[in-house]
């Protein structure tokens, strides 16, 4: 179970997601005595004005973390010593998704300089949860994810020699157009290693769960909020993983 924009703690508040106080409070939750989580979702928006990589899901009046602060609140939570997820033994994977638009408006994308820089904001953020996991021993897993195929292109471009954790890609299918206009088809990921494939529950049809099934990759299903029919499809279509802002209840319905 995976913490929705790192801001999962019940009452859910969007307004919060993306945010420092919400995030260290996600990673603290416990159910049981055990992590409520086993890993959390953390976006990072490459500002075109002023070219800064920000913690944050858009931009949002004045709001402007810099993406360092989460990943070095992150190393912090790895290196405390705490078991990091519920199962023990089992990844804390970090999702970091590399918002496709650097603007307040969706239809103001990346230029090709823009993706290198984006893409080298994101290997160091990897660079700091990997020193972190090395430092302390814990088994750690980074997913870089996006709803734009070129951004994980430019950042398989720029891997460099050293990884030391175990990194995956990650292509995101949310609400079909015209709802949502992120949404590319899964066709466009075409020759991209993608092992996971994030999806909304209440969109899925069974052609695209079979298609899905037959590429050989991890089924993530997202939600803004879990409804008897986001849990119909966890019991349908069993993904390897969820991402949820409302932890607790998710935790509590998976071990009922």
């Amino acid at each position: 179970m995976i913490c929705h924009n790192g801001n999962c703690v019940e009452p859910t508040k969007p307004e919060n997601d993306d945010t420092i106080p919400a995030l260290r409070e996600s990673l603290a939750l416990q159910i049981g005595g055990l992590p409520a989580i086993d890993g959390t979702e953390i976006d990072s928006f490459w500002r075109a004005s002023d070219g800064v990589c920000l913690f944050a899901h858009d931009l949002d009046g004045e709001r402007a973390t810099l993406i360092d602060e989460a990943a070095a609140e992150l190393a912090a939570h790895i290196t405390s010593g705490n078991q990091l997820t519920h199962a023990p033994g089992s990844p804390f994977r970090i999702l970091f998704e590399l918002k496709a638009h650097v603007g307040v408006a969706k239809s103001e994308r990346h230029t090709p300089e823009q993706r290198v820089l984006h893409a080298q904001c994101a290997w160091r953020v990897y660079d700091t949860i990997a020193t972190a996991a090395a430092t302390s021993g814990q088994n750690v897993e980074f997913v870089f994810s996006s709803f734009e195929p070129k951004l994980l292109a430019d950042v398989i471009a720029q891997t460099p020699l050293l990884t030391p954790i175990a990194y995956k890609f990650d292509a995101i299918y949310g609400i079909p157009k015209p709802l949502d206009s992120e949404t590319r088809p899964l066709g466009d990921y075409a020759g991209l290693p993608i092992t996971i494939v994030e999806i909304h529950p209440q969109w899925i049809h069974d052609a695209q769960y079979e298609a899905i099934l037959s590429s050989d990759v991890e089924l993530l299903f997202w939600m803004f909020s879990a409804t008897t029919e986001t849990f119909a499809a966890i019991e349908q279509y069993e993904p390897e993983m969820v991402v949820t802002s409302e932890a607790s209840l998710m935790r509590r319905w998976l071990e009922r």
